[in-house]
């Protein structure tokens, strides 16, 4: 039995799951979500639903019974820090104690290379995790990065300049459906065990390219300028964006700065067996929703 958590979820679990559907049989696939009494649309897939809560450690049991596989959906990056790391530890320490096979934990990306603290969490987790299950797999993926990205590209395109403090760095956003295709197919295959993958896409961008992408969604020129963090701050308070947000958004592009999710790798292209999309076609699908 493969069991997805947070299956329900429609950003990544829900592509994971179709995903997943199309490599083994629905028989073979249990759902988990936190409130299945609300997932009517997981159940006519034909697959298992089973109530998975990390909050409540006491329905990972009967949620992991007869698993070989799981997935550990790590994407829950909108919980509080401390909270998700207890979270992810309830869920590891169970499928453990369950005796699975293979388990795959969704991690974040290039973590030594990003500056705000409310995602250190996950550092501790993949320790916990190597240490319980030095057979385990460890996905850290880009997911979440086209959208964050796209933010800027948004703005633009309304605007006609990109204005931010990203100075010249680059990222490789993976596109979200090449991202869910590559996490089921490591669910599946029992090669993957012991490794720890950085799923990026297999070329970066920078804001410059965000620019020409906002001037072809709005068909008119778009420049890349570069401001500081003084310029952004006033440009942001103009703007109304709360004191809080301002300073989250500045550590995101200092650590954008530092190098974070600037260097491509082939583990996505290695597991898909063939390139994956451009990183700017993966910002392009998100700012397009």
């Amino acid at each position: 039995m493969f069991v997805l958590t947070g299956a329900n979820g429609p950003l990544f679990g829900r592509p994971v799951l179709d995903h997943l559907r199309r490599l083994v049989p629905a028989d073979e696939i249990v759902a988990g979500t936190r409130h299945p009494e609300e997932a009517d649309e997981l159940k006519e897939f034909d697959v298992a639903v089973r109530r998975v809560d990390f909050d409540e450690p006491a329905t990972l049991g009967a949620a992991f019974r007869d698993a070989t596989a799981v997935l550990i959906n790590g994407t829950n990056y909108g919980t509080p820090t401390k909270r998700r790391g207890v979270q992810h530890a309830a869920a590891i320490q169970a499928a453990v104690e369950a005796g699975i096979e293979r388990i795959v934990y969704l991690s974040w990306p290039d973590p030594d290379r990003y500056l705000l603290p409310m995602f250190s969490d996950f550092a501790g987790s993949e320790a916990l995790l190597r240490r319980l299950a030095p057979g385990a797999t460890i996905l850290r993926t880009t997911y979440g990065l086209a959208q964050t990205v796209g933010r800027d590209v948004t703005e633009a395109a309304a605007l006609g300049v990109l204005a931010a403090p990203a100075a010249q760095a680059r990222t490789a956003p993976a596109h979200v459906d090449d991202l869910a295709e590559a996490t089921a197919r490591v669910l599946t295959d029992d090669q993957h065990g012991g490794r720890l993958y950085t799923l990026t896409a297999s070329d970066s961008i920078d804001w410059t390219d965000l620019a020409r992408l906002a001037s072809t969604i709005s068909g008119q020129p778009t420049e890349y300028q570069p401001i500081s963090d003084d310029q952004f701050t006033a440009k942001s308070q103009d703007e109304g964006v709360p004191a809080p947000m301002i300073d989250i958004l500045l550590s995101v592009y200092r650590s954008f700065r530092a190098g974070w999710t600037s260097s491509p790798t082939e583990h996505l292209a290695s597991i898909l067996a063939r390139a994956p999309r451009a990183a700017i076609d993966a910002v392009a699908a998100v700012v397009d929703q």
